[in-house]
């Protein structure tokens, strides 16, 4: 059966007859072969016949993503649904090299930024992940403080200021501490090779950021009424609910979610085997019953039928992992549909939430640390510094017994 009988199994001559039926059907294809589902795949074969016909341009031609992307902005008009259909079938032509896409801007500072970047990779081991970060914040630096013609050395440390005192306003205080941090690392990179005439890094550091505020733990039971209000008369609501469970209970982060795999559950054992990524290790935690039960209901009822090893899957195709940015909107979109005041919250905010209950309960902070897969105790004090009403009920031993406040040290 072609693609298209299978998306139109009524009206697929509609498409058959059509002087695009070849597109359209190496399109319907690729879509079927991507796990969409047919309802949203003839909207996107409509929307697509419709603005090739208005192209009037050969089949099977190369076409151009500016002239594309006017031919969908102008049905758009008419149809919001369209630019969905012109990103799926850019998509879609990029793949089979149908989509002729302009020539990159040229980076002047493209091989300089390389070369750190392998620096970083090879002589320190930093992540693809940690590296890409120092990359960006160092292009987007700049960017901003050299645009298209001045030269590396004319850097000064008023710029390295300015690009600082700009770009604040935007960011929070952590944000804003790594990007300096990144990019005072190149420059002394630059100076030691000749690059720059002195030291630009050496800024200080800004402490304080207007309207920042530090995350902060929720109560235990506002917890819980945020999990019962989520809406569980459907299979995504059970999703929803089963990510942010183990968030809550268990303190994963929203990557770790993301790459559980049906693999990581021990029935026997009753445990959970979580690869950290930030950290590269692997941590075994053991579950409790109702946890179990939430697991098993999950994948028997609700987890779509596919080949996938990740536990949570996407609720639309194409299929995939959700990543942790799909977690962490799960969390914003659920906290605003429960009416409770965490709006503000981010979906890290559970994670506090689980440090401070442990740290409420008695359980030492190295304990916490290796429950969440902390290098360093410090790491585990970020969460726990900021919950400074426990902190003074804590009696601390005073060596020495008696201290006199009139004597000289």
């Amino acid at each position: 059966m072609s693609a298209l009988r299978q998306v139109f199994p009524r009206v697929h001559y509609r498409y058959d007859g059509c002087r695009y039926a070849d597109d359209l059907e190496h399109f319907a294809a690729w879509l079927c072969e991507r796990a969409y589902r047919n309802k949203p795949s003839r909207t996107h074969l409509y929307n697509v016949q419709q603005v090739l016909l208005s192209l009037a341009m050969p089949s099977g031609s190369k076409l151009r993503l500016a002239k594309l992307a006017a031919a969908f902005r102008h049905r758009s008009k008419a149809r919001l649904r369209y630019q969905h259909s012109f990103t799926v079938f850019a998509r879609y032509l990029r793949s089979s090299g149908q989509l002729i896409e302009p020539l990159p801007k040229v980076d002047r500072f493209q091989g300089l930024r390389r070369e750190f970047c392998g620096r970083l990779a090879h002589r320190r081991g930093l992540r693809p992940s940690t590296v890409g970060g120092y990359d960006y914040w160092i292009a987007d630096f700049l960017r901003r403080s050299l645009g298209r013609r001045k030269p590396l050395q004319s850097l000064t440390t008023a710029m390295f200021e300015s690009y600082v005192k700009v770009r604040q306003p935007a960011l929070a205080a952590c944000t804003l501490r790594t990007a300096i941090q990144c990019i005072r690392v190149f420059l002394q990179f630059c100076f030691d090779r000749g690059l720059l005439r002195e030291r630009v890094d050496l800024i200080d550091r800004p402490l304080g950021l207007r309207d920042d505020k530090p995350p902060r733990a929720l109560a235990w039971p506002i917890i819980q009424r945020f999990l019962r209000s989520i809406d569980r008369s459907d299979w995504v609501g059970r999703r929803d609910h089963l990510i942010l469970h183990l968030m809550a209970y268990y303190g994963l982060r929203p990557g770790e979610v993301g790459l559980l795999t049906l693999d990581a559950i021990d029935w026997a054992r009753g445990t959970l085997t979580i690869n950290q990524e930030k950290t590269l290790s692997t941590l075994i935690m053991p579950i409790d019953a109702r946890t179990m039960r939430l697991l098993r209901s999950f994948i028997e009822r609700d987890r779509p039928a596919t080949k996938l090893p990740w536990l949570i899957t996407k609720a639309k195709a194409p299929e995939g992992r959700m990543s942790k940015f799909a977690m962490s909107f799960v969390f914003k979109t659920r906290a605003r549909c429960s009416g409770l005041p965490i709006t503000h919250c981010s979906s890290y905010a559970l994670r506090h939430s689980f440090a401070m209950r442990l740290f409420g309960r008695g359980v030492g902070i190295k304990a916490i640390g290796d429950l969440m897969g902390h290098n360093s105790l410090i790491s585990t004090g970020v969460y726990l510094r900021l919950q400074t009403d426990v902190l003074r009920d804590v009696a601390l031993p005073v060596p020495g017994g008696r201290i006199e406040t009139g004597g000289a040290l």
